[in-house]
């Protein structure tokens, strides 16, 4: 909460301060994740070189395209979705239909929240690609990749899978195209374990901790990585754009005159308050529940100051 309440204090920053701040961020933060992602041709690049990293082989990628759920700026920025459209199985030379969704996620407050809300997300591909009256068999398989600053299941690993199964019969196959990927940037290898559901050769695996190390704090491996030094100029490009610390202000604003107006409305009941603000901006309850600790604790501080 400390990051959102320093967002919140000091609303309108300069440009200068847009820009430094904008400079200490890594991919893992949501607002310049999506703003590398506005260059179609730059954002092949950077799902290409992850799936990579994650699958380890290569990936033809018609489309990428950043769905936002909603706009917010540093740790309570996220639902960006990365669909990247895979047109051809490199493995079997077949053509098929897969929609890869990658979610950059530093927001810890989300965590209890994360299933029912990748089942949402895949809901919402499901109504898209499936017209009226058209045949199941066309619906495309959704893998949902999770790259996390926090560990989401509290078992220290870096690697963690979630499908679906027949629980009464789990050695009979239950295909409903659903595959879960989290990928925890700070928890210890688990690609050879006895229960690991991948088996990673070790190079393999080396490469996708430098990855997902680079992700989170910008730090590239000793030895040269050429997805990571491919990515990192994108990067870097990125934050030296103008137009990118005047969108970052301009957030920050946003963000700021929401929590003002939700300040303003408190003393009307909290659920016309979720509903006024979960309709015109689409935020969770998750996160309208933040403003609202916020606020309160602002309040309780003016109130015990007032008493001295």
């Amino acid at each position: 909460m400390d990051n959102l309440l320093e967002i919140f204090a000091d609303a309108k920053i300069t440009v200068e301060e847009a820009k430094k701040r904008i400079s200490e961020m890594n991919l893992i933060n949501g607002f310049l994740f999506d703003s590398t992602l506005e260059n179609k041709e730059d954002a092949i690049i950077i799902a290409r070189n992850i799936l990579r990293a994650v699958y380890n082989r290569d990936f033809i990628i018609n489309d990428v395209t950043s769905q936002k759920s909603f706009q917010a700026v540093d740790s309570i920025y996220h639902g960006i979705r990365m669909d990247a459209h895979i047109t051809e199985d490199p493995d079997t030379k077949q053509w098929v239909a897969t929609i890869y969704d990658m979610e950059m996620e530093d927001r810890q407050a989300d965590k209890k929240y994360l299933p029912k809300r990748l089942r949402y997300y895949g809901a919402l591909n499901d109504v898209k690609k499936l017209e009226s009256g058209g045949q199941y068999d066309k619906l495309p398989n959704f893998v949902s990749i999770t790259i996390l600053s926090y560990d989401p299941f509290d078992a220290g690993d870096m690697y963690y899978q979630a499908k679906t199964v027949l629980s009464t019969h789990p050695d009979i196959e239950y295909n409903d195209g659903l595959d879960h990927i989290y990928l925890y940037c700070n928890g210890k290898p688990n690609f050879e374990t006895n229960n690991s559901p991948i088996k990673l050769p070790p190079e393999h695996g080396k490469r996708l901790q430098e990855m997902l190390k680079y992700i989170i704090s910008g730090q590239k491996p000793s030895i040269s990585n050429a997805d990571i030094e491919e990515i990192d100029k994108i990067v870097t490009k990125t934050k030296a754009r103008e137009e990118v610390a005047t969108a970052y202000m301009r957030q920050v604003d946003r963000e700021y005159s929401l929590m003002r107006r939700v300040e303003r409305k408190r003393k009307i009941p909290d659920n016309e308050i979720r509903e006024d603000i979960a309709e015109e901006f689409g935020y969770s309850d998750s996160f309208i529940e933040e403003l609202f600790q916020i606020i309160d604790s602002q309040a309780n501080a003016v109130t015990s100051d007032s008493r001295y």
